[in-house]
């Protein structure tokens, strides 16, 4: 990992790939903290670097990768934590070195979750791009050989109540204005500009004029982000009142992403809030119907919670109690039972 002033979050990282993995070297490079981030990392046992981040976040990847003992990296942030691992479906994975592992990483942020290629051979790929960097082949040739690895992290950094996460942005907005520069068309820088955006509705309006350049200039559904920058705009448009431009988004991707619970949780709203309400329940239902159980809520309360509230707003109040108990412990959904009496 690469680190600057984490100490608030990098003995929780450190512990937990030790915890998870048994890994027993663990680079940390530090480009420069004034506060216990270098002494915590060594109290955890991991070997620490100096390095000069000037404005380029891959060279200072590639430089950790450098610094370790063997060719397989997983790469993390001092923010993250691991939770789980299948050690058996690692094993295996390890076997190819051309191929890039997945992991799924779960923002607390915003409740959702990522899937993101973390874990490579640094005899196959390396990064490149100064912000938000990217894995690329070292033979040139295009495309990651993309296999999910079973290891999972949840994000903890941009929760509202670490008060870095203003200058974080407005680091990570500067570098990819500059990037944009050189490269105006980018549909990936375009999309981090939009997430940067979009971070805790800092300026919903930009966000979507980001994610909609990024989608005019080219992000194939094949790309990885893709997915997540449609979900990201189709939420964007939503909460700026741009529901009609939202249904057309919807009516484009569906082909692609409706076999995805959380596409069709996001269809219901785009339903909802376009007055499509028959179609809004249906969308709901479907994402109850998942095989897939997230940590989010979409294929449990907040899908009951909303069929709830378009039946009370049908004026069905007791069939909205009724789906308002399948809710469970969930805050908004006790409190309408007690609107309603129940």
């Amino acid at each position: 990992m690469i680190v600057k002033n984490e100490e608030r979050f990098i003995g929780t990282a450190l512990q937990s790939v030790r915890a998870v993995l048994g890994v027993e070297d663990v680079v940390v490079v530090d480009t420069g903290s004034s506060d216990r981030t270098r002494e915590i990392a060594l109290e955890n046992g991991a070997n620490v670097f100096d390095f000069e981040l000037v404005d380029d976040f891959s060279a200072a990847r590639n430089f950790s990768a450098k610094m370790a003992e063997n060719d397989w990296i997983l790469s993390i942030d001092a923010d993250e934590e691991l939770t789980e691992a299948g050690l058996d479906e690692l094993a295996e994975f390890l076997a190819d070195k051309k191929a890039v592992g997945v992991i799924s990483l779960f923002d607390l942020t915003n409740k959702k979750h990522s899937a993101l290629a973390r874990l490579y051979n640094r005899t196959s790929y390396f990064y490149e791009g100064r912000i938000h960097e990217q894995l690329r082949a070292v033979d040139g040739v295009a495309g990651l050989l993309l296999k999910d690895v079973g290891i999972s992290m949840v994000h903890h950094g941009y929760l509202p109540e670490y008060n870095k996460i203003d200058a974080k942005l407005e680091r990570n907005e500067n570098l990819l204005l500059a990037e944009l520069k050189n490269q105006p068309e980018n549909p990936y820088l375009l999309y981090q500009l939009g997430k940067s955006y979009f971070c805790n509705d800092r300026d919903l309006l930009k966000a979507c004029e980001c994610f909609e350049k990024a989608l005019n200039f080219g992000a194939d559904v094949k790309f990885g982000y893709t997915y997540d920058l449609v979900e990201c705009y189709g939420y964007a448009l939503i909460n700026t009142g741009q529901y009609e431009k939202a249904l057309s988004l919807r009516d484009t991707y569906s082909i692609y992403y409706d076999d995805r619970a959380q596409f069709r949780f996001l269809t219901a709203h785009i339903f909802q809030n376009n007055g499509m309400f028959a179609e809004a329940v249906d969308s709901y239902e479907s994402c109850l119907d998942a095989d897939a159980k997230d940590k989010s809520g979409i294929t449990s309360y907040l899908s009951y919670y909303n069929i709830g509230v378009i039946l009370e707003c049908a004026g069905m109040p007791d069939d909205a109690a009724a789906v308002y108990k399948s809710c469970g412990d969930y805050p908004p959904a006790l409190a309408r039972l007690a609107e309603l009496g129940w």
